[in-house]
């Protein structure tokens, strides 16, 4: 029973003296986490070191390490972005709030994005139109579907980027060719609109046309 009453005693203590350095690691995070959400992206990533280095074996650091994470990918993004790097500033930006949604940075990034798309309609033509050409035994609407599924981005009214437009143009070969047609090989041009739009066109290129062309119903006597 005196052995009971030590062990009691001794687990006490040990739970006060967590108390302090659980409130302690708390404060912390959350005075990061107010930094963060007030842009001194700095200050809160010295503060939510200190977290880490004081107190490595608190459940915190770990979120710690993550709130620091989100605020090297906004100020990548905002770099990116500057320099007039808008692909690569969008994937920072993309991968802050897939991986950090919950951080008050996810919501500037959100902004930013909705920003560089403003300044790519200034910079780049606006995508008019999506034609596929030499392609009937697909119709235009499942290509459509198939490469919405595959998170291509070509879409109506939105900035054409020629990364996009060969993105797309890998994945109609793919397509196709799930569909039983063949290694195709697809042509990806663009036609200026006007000043500030373009269509994109895929074509089967004519070498393998032939590939497409469904075979004649036998003559019947």
């Amino acid at each position: 029973m005196k052995f009971l009453g030590f062990a009691i005693l001794a687990l006490a203590a040990a739970l006060q003296a967590d108390t302090p350095a659980a409130d302690s690691a708390r404060q912390l995070y959350d005075s990061g986490m107010r930094q963060t959400a007030e842009g001194k992206l700095a200050d809160a990533r010295t503060t939510l070191q200190g977290l880490i280095d004081r107190y490595p074996k608190n459940p915190l650091a770990i979120d710690a390490k993550g709130a620091i994470d989100a605020t090297l990918l906004f100020e990548e993004g905002q770099a990116r972005a500057k320099a007039g790097k808008y692909e690569t500033a969008r994937v920072a930006y993309e991968t802050l709030i897939a991986v950090y949604p919950e951080n008050p940075l996810a919501a500037y990034a959100k902004s930013a994005m909705e920003g560089i798309v403003e300044k790519e309609k200034v910079s780049r033509p606006v995508l008019r139109s999506v034609e596929f050409r030499d392609v009937d035994a697909v119709p235009p609407d499942e290509i459509r579907a198939e490469m919405e599924a595959r998170e291509i981005r070509l879409n109506i009214g939105q900035p054409c980027r020629s990364k996009d437009v060969k993105q797309a143009k890998v994945a109609l070969e793919e397509i196709l060719a799930e569909k039983g047609l063949g290694h195709v090989k697809v042509e990806a041009r663009t036609r200026t609109v006007s000043p500030h739009s373009v269509a994109v066109i895929f074509t089967v290129e004519k070498s393998h046309a032939w590939l497409w062309r469904p075979k004649a119903p036998a003559a019947t006597e």
